[in-house]
């Protein structure tokens, strides 16, 4: 039978515009075009609706790709997945995460239920999404049947084997929304920021829910246009998700272990209770498999370290254990939010080229207030 052999390079970008780090890979034959699954990212910029220096990323990493799989650049969606968020403040250093997936050839026998679970990962495309359907259970629904698609492609059934799911959605531009409203349609919202009544926020929380929805985390009966953005106790502990106006349907990515794969690597996660929770980082990183007790892992640990993915959400309370903070009176509040998180995730792993997206006011990424980590590790036996 084949299982998978996963595999993650990280290449930091000089601007959005950047491939060597990925040329450099193919060169190495490190990924090939038989084995390139996705690539999620930070680009640099405001992160916002117009933050056109992800869309400049995104058309330049689409040609490069559609080159290296010798297919036009429209048609680098069928096979490779694109997760790219904008915004880099702070200590967030802008890169790309090279995802790439072989099939090896093991024997029928021997796949003990004991045996250590390395990383497996799943891919997926959903159906279009209309500008409508943004924010909504048309974008619900669709995001909860590409995750099940994705976790069937990474040969995961069991949803707490699921450590990470990344998913990038379209959210609204005014042309989508007269487009939406010539046809007799409403949308969710006219304001195309992440602020807290912002489309942008609302398709990233529906595709959360989505999340929650395919993993069982909350029941479809429980979910419905009116609770979006409205009740904090529905919320998926694994989604991570982000939106932009250039798509037009939705891309998952699952990461999740299994006793089957041949990865060198294991993904693990975990929740923070707040901004300043340092031990939920570490938690991210026990999770994933690194040994050490108290304080800061040692550089030992830390050299197996191979990647971090974090949310960076703004809480809707202005107290933080106990003390007021003034963060949600700022008018820079959502690019500090995303700033704190990389802060927070960089004090820890003494890198910073960490996943960090967020910044917008209270999600469904997450249980109030908190945010997610997950945490991707070379297992002992791999180095």
């Amino acid at each position: 039978m084949k299982a998978q052999r996963v595999e993650l390079f990280v290449c930091p970008m000089a601007t959005p515009a950047d491939t060597s780090g990925l040329q450099r890979l193919a060169d190495a034959g490190k990924i090939s075009p038989d084995t390139l699954v996705a690539l999620v990212g930070k680009t640099e910029g405001t992160g916002a609706h117009d933050d056109w220096g992800r869309v400049w990323a995104d058309v330049v990493l689409r040609e490069w790709t559609g080159k290296f799989l010798g297919i036009p650049a429209f048609e680098v969606a069928k096979q490779v997945i694109f997760v790219l968020s904008g915004g880099c403040p702070g200590v967030i250093t802008p890169h790309i995460a090279a995802i790439s997936r072989e099939w090896v050839e093991i024997p029928d026998v021997g796949l003990e239920s004991d045996r250590d679970k390395r990383l497996v990962v799943g891919r997926a495309g959903s159906d279009p999404m209309p500008p409508e359907e943004v924010g909504r259970m048309g974008q619900i629904r669709k995001v909860a049947a590409a995750t099940h698609l994705a976790m069937a492609d990474a040969g995961l059934t069991d949803p707490k084997d699921v450590h990470l799911v990344m998913v990038k959605v379209p959210g609204l531009t005014t042309a989508s929304i007269k487009d939406a409203e010539s046809r007799g349609k409403t949308v969710v919202s006219h304001d195309l920021t992440f602020g807290p009544e912002g489309a942008g926020a609302y398709a990233n929380d529906a595709a959360a829910l989505g999340v929650a929805m395919a993993l069982g985390e909350v029941p479809e009966s429980a979910l419905s246009d009116e609770v979006v953005r409205a009740n904090w106790d529905l919320y998926s502990e694994v989604a991570m998700t982000s939106s932009g106006g250039e798509k037009r349907h939705g891309e998952v990515v699952v990461f999740g272990n299994s006793n089957t794969s041949r990865s060198p690597l294991r993904i693990g996660h975990a929740v923070t209770r707040d901004f300043i929770d340092a031990e939920g980082v570490r938690n991210a990183l026990r999770s994933a498999g690194l040994r050490f007790s108290n304080g800061l892992p040692a550089e030992s640990d830390l050299s197996r370290l191979v990647h971090v993915f974090a949310k960076s959400v703004i809480p809707g309370s202005d107290q933080i254990r106990g003390q007021r903070i003034t963060l949600l009176d700022d008018a820079d509040a959502y690019q500090i939010g995303k700033a704190l998180g990389g802060m927070l995730v960089a004090s820890v792993t003494g890198r910073t080229t960490n996943y960090v997206s967020g910044g917008e006011r209270n999600s469904h990424q997450g249980p109030p207030g908190g945010n997610i980590v997950a945490a991707v590790v070379r297992a002992d036996d791999a180095l």
